[in-house]
């Protein structure tokens, strides 16, 4: 438990969203996107404070959508060793429309049940605080299903968190747009609304709402391509893992919507998504970390590879003996890269003998 797979010297447990979310990230780039990550708080939080309605509402929707973009392009995860593009662009673009025609079509319903909640029955909080939200996470998973149909080889329980964190990123960036693009019929700055309703929005729309899916999104894909590597033996285990991650996905969700629907003091509902954004944070290391230690792996070869955690040459092994961090926290292209083929042995000259 003290020694999280993905970076070297972190607890299993540890609240951290860069090594959580950006697990390909090696150490020299984790503080550049904790200071990137810090940034985009900040800039959610000053225009909210000034009013910038058309800025937050960009910003919010797609803000951390762009960080994860760079963070692909930092970790260099494109290419025929890794994850073919065409198969990032199909899962993009399936989340993207996905959002977009689900928050078309329940904007309105959504939008009514923060009006008539004390008059609500049993089945109308059921159906606005529990099969909405769910609804909505189960759609954000199926680009991921469906690459995990068509099973593009060569791919990893990472590969898997990759694919399954885009496809919730975008569902939940085209959804979080077209909920909030009309509010910029006020015009770009909303002069008339109050600081403190647009600083609860933005850390719920800015914030706790895409993290929440990058977490959720990443666990089940993680379990689902985790599934594929497993040996026979293994594989109930396996599927019972992977039920569990959708349970954890369905609940956090459910959960949500709820606390939306009950309206609390503003403060306090803030409060809870994050609460809900941070436990989504630690269930996904949890199983990270295990599919890094139980999936399994190719042979070893004779070769030494320079760690990318701790910058030691070491022999090429499924972890590294020097500091413990797992070699498949990085792409594949990364791993070619810092390989270091064997010399062949050299002979005498002739001469010399």
């Amino acid at each position: 438990m003290r020694a999280y797979a993905p970076a070297f010297g972190e607890h299993v447990l540890r609240l951290s969203i860069v090594s959580s979310l950006f697990p390909h990230l090696a150490h020299r780039s984790r503080a550049a996107f904790r200071t990137g990550f810090a940034a985009l708080v900040v800039l959610i939080v000053v225009c909210a404070l000034l009013r910038w309605q058309a800025a937050l509402v960009a910003v919010s929707a797609a803000g951390f959508a762009l960080l994860f973009v760079i963070f692909l392009e930092e970790s260099d995860v494109y290419g025929d060793d890794d994850l073919p593009v065409g198969v990032m662009l199909l899962t993009a673009s399936l989340g993207v429309a996905l959002g977009v025609g689900w928050a078309l079509w329940t904007g309105p319903i959504v939008a009514r049940s923060f009006y008539t909640f004390g008059d609500q029955s049993a089945a109308g909080i059921l159906l606005y605080g529990a099969a909405i939200p769910t609804g909505g996470a189960a759609l954000m998973l199926v680009p991921a299903l469906v690459v995990r149909v068509l099973r593009p080889r060569h791919l990893e329980s990472l590969d898997g968190f990759l694919i399954g964190s885009l496809s919730a990123i975008s569902f939940t960036a085209a959804g979080t747009f077209t909920r909030l693009a009309p509010q910029l019929t006020d015009g770009l700055v909303a002069s008339q609304q109050d600081v403190s309703s647009l600083l609860i929005e933005a850390g719920i729309q800015g914030v706790a709402v895409p993290v929440t899916a990058a977490a959720t999104g990443g666990l089940v894909g993680a379990a689902l391509w985790f599934t594929a590597s497993v040996s026979p033996r293994q594989k109930p285990k396996a599927v019972a893992a992977l039920m569990l991650t959708v349970i954890v996905a369905f609940v956090a969700y459910a959960t949500s919507g709820f606390i939306d629907v009950a309206q609390p003091w503003p403060p306090l509902q803030v409060t809870l998504h994050l609460l809900i954004a941070a436990a989504a944070i630690l269930a996904v290391r949890i199983a990270v970390h295990l599919a890094l230690l139980h999936e399994a792996r190719e042979e070893l070869s004779r070769a030494a590879i320079l760690c990318a955690e701790c910058h030691h040459v070491v022999p090429d092994m499924a972890f590294c003996p020097n500091c413990g961090a797992a070699t498949r926290a990085s792409s594949r292209s990364s791993r070619g890269a810092r390989r270091l083929e064997p010399q062949p042995p050299t002979h005498p000259a002739a001469e010399d003998v």
